[in-house]
């Protein structure tokens, strides 16, 4: 399959200051791809891109930042919404309302935000481009610990399907996008945590055993398939393929 090239087109990824979106910013940067990335802390940025701590949540720093990145380098191609918490762990009967809603606000109301700031500058020069929000297999899937991931999940997964149905005619490409098991620090807390917390913990271990993870790389390269690609995805929903292996 004949990598997308992405020399020239303008990105933005939010939460790039770690995993998957740093990698994915490491990567498309060496395609020439010129990037915007955020999140709470700034990201460590490769040589030309324009970097700056945001907060999802706050949607006028977003809204700002788009501008500023425009500014910087014309027109956002690619808006990623990567930004994103899978706190707090355990059961729901355990769980601390206020961390529940943290984990809300920041997985369902922070892509909003981005989605919001996003469409608004594509509208403005004239439609097009693509909006991808990271979405997980967790949002189809009953974990058990993971009330407030999986319920976000789902949430980003028809928040995408109804923008994408109000964004028919606009020529704005709009996905939901699980990038399946990428081996991050979230991962890593994931292995970390309690059976009797996250009773599923041991199916996370033996893909760490097996080294069963799709890369950054791999990762960024299919969705710049499925957002900027020829061919547009059957559904709005969309799981990447497993890496091969050799």
């Amino acid at each position: 399959m004949t990598p997308v090239d992405v020399a020239g087109k303008v990105v933005v990824i939010t939460g790039a200051s770690r995993g998957l979106g740093a990698g994915m910013a490491a990567h498309l940067a060496a395609g020439g791809a010129l990037l915007g990335l955020c999140a709470r802390s700034e990201p460590s940025a490769p040589a030309g891109a324009l970097s700056r701590a945001v907060d999802v949540t706050d949607a006028a720093a977003l809204a700002a930042f788009t501008v500023e990145v425009a500014d910087a380098f014309g027109p956002i191609d690619l808006w990623v919404g990567n930004a994103g918490v899978l706190e707090p762990i355990g059961p729901l009967r355990d769980a601390d309302p206020a961390a529940f809603a943290t984990n809300v606000t920041v997985n369902v109301a922070g892509v909003a935000n981005g989605a919001i700031a996003y469409l608004r500058h594509r509208h403005a020069v004239g439609g097009g481009g693509a909006l991808v929000n990271i979405s997980s297999g967790a949002g189809g899937s009953p974990y058990r610990g993971w009330a407030a991931y999986c319920a976000s999940k789902a949430a980003v997964d028809m928040l995408t399907r109804v923008i994408a149905a109000e964004e028919t005619g606009s020529g704005t490409r709009v996905l939901a996008v699980a990038p399946g098991v990428v081996d991050t620090d979230m991962q890593a807390l994931i292995r970390s945590t309690p059976a009797d917390d996250f009773p599923d913990v041991e199916r996370f271990n033996e893909l760490r055993r097996t080294d069963s993870f799709n890369s950054p790389a791999w990762v960024a390269e299919q969705v710049v398939r499925v957002a900027l690609g020829p061919d547009v995805p059957d559904d709005v929903v969309v799981r990447i393929p497993d890496e091969p292996r050799d």
